[in-house]
């Protein structure tokens, strides 16, 4: 849109210098390296900290967009708002402490040791920000309630339209070494234990009436934390274009998430890929699928138990008609998230910062 960007992200590697690479005349990105690793290092790293306090001090910034509250993002943004009299924007996409997703994702000792620094650090600085943006409605609500007066603008995750995959089907299967014959349902990125828990129990039903293969496609950074039936094919890393085969090769896609306060304080971002590739899709209930859901009806919503999942599962492997329409209106949900559309609507809703 013309606006001139630099980008502050952590790099996983500590070396001497600070990486920079100009992606165009309008976008820098600057790697700061980071020493820690593992949970406590994700947002808390001093070395990248430091780092980001040393690269604001040699640039000019208009407004500052922190994109989440931890400490390496929140404490650099303010610095600058204060020293530079420049507006802040703060954006939240998890709802990380209070039972969030630190309690889904961390190992107990984690969650309880860090759940309270967490919160702080998610709840605390908020009062200093200039304007919200958030990814869903139960963040908005959250905000509300501890009366914040800035305006608060939902910013959906947005979509690069892809090109569609002309090849046979079955072709690429072959190519990729998955079944022909039985139907397969996808499942793509990573999942909560007890988000893998619904899905495979729910396959397991599913497969006593109807075969079936489950395809967990991609990078899945929690499979240590559950053991993954030996019946359930699973790709690890992959290009994107790979990732896309398997996506086009499957005759559903599934959003497999309880319905708690961390998978309704986010937006699952397989859903993007999903209506990309004008997949149909099997979801539970949770605020953001529910909210795309009443815009156009791209698959089946069920209840966060086993036997409604599979349930849903099956009857729409079984019905060809509304499997066609639910590929169509998800092309069309993909069209009203496309990313300029997104960000046009972004910056039309601070039109005093941008």
């Amino acid at each position: 849109m013309g606006y001139t960007v630099s980008v502050l992200v952590p790099y996983r590697k500590f070396f001497s210098k600070i990486k920079m690479e100009c992606v165009n005349d309008k976008l820098t990105l600057y790697f700061c390296p980071t020493i820690l690793g593992g949970g406590i290092g994700k947002g808390a790293d001093p070395i990248d900290l430091i780092t980001r306090l040393f690269i604001i001090k040699k640039l000019n910034f208009d407004l500052v967009f922190a994109f989440d509250t931890r400490p390496t993002v929140v404490i650099p943004a303010l610095y600058y708002k204060l020293k530079r009299h420049v507006p802040l924007i703060i954006d939240q996409t998890d709802w990380w402490g209070q039972g969030g997703t630190i309690k889904e994702r961390s190992g107990v000792l984690y969650s309880i040791m860090f759940s309270r620094i967490e919160t702080f650090f998610e709840e605390f600085f908020l009062k200093f920000a200039d304007g919200f943006t958030v990814i869903c409605k139960a963040l908005k609500r959250r905000l509300i309630d501890r009366q914040l007066r800035q305006r608060i603008y939902i910013y959906p995750l947005g979509c690069e339209p892809e090109r569609l995959i002309n090849q046979e089907v079955n072709q690429i299967k072959k190519q990729l070494g998955l079944p022909t014959i039985e139907p397969l349902i996808g499942c793509l990125g990573s999942l909560f234990p007890v988000d893998a828990d619904l899905l495979f129990n729910s396959f397991n039903l599913l497969r006593k009436e109807l075969p079936s293969s489950l395809v967990l496609i991609g990078h899945n950074n929690l499979e240590n934390k559950y053991k993954i039936p030996k019946n359930v094919i699973t790709t690890g890393d992959l290009s994107r274009q790979d990732l896309l085969n398997y996506v086009h090769c499957c005759d559903l896609m599934v959003v497999p998430m309880i319905n708690n306060l961390a998978n309704n304080g986010r937006w699952p971002s397989k859903v993007n890929d999903y209506i990309t590739m004008g997949k149909p899709v099997v979801s539970t209930k949770i605020e953001v699928v529910k909210y795309l859901f009443s815009i156009y009806e791209f698959g089946k919503l069920a209840d966060d138990n086993e036997i409604d999942f599979a349930d849903k599962i099956m009857e729409l492997l079984l019905d060809d008609q509304k499997k066609a329409v639910f590929r169509k209106n998800a092309q069309a949900i993909c069209r009203r998230l496309e990313w300029k559309r997104v960000v046009g609507d972004l910056v039309a809703s601070f039109p005093e910062f941008f």
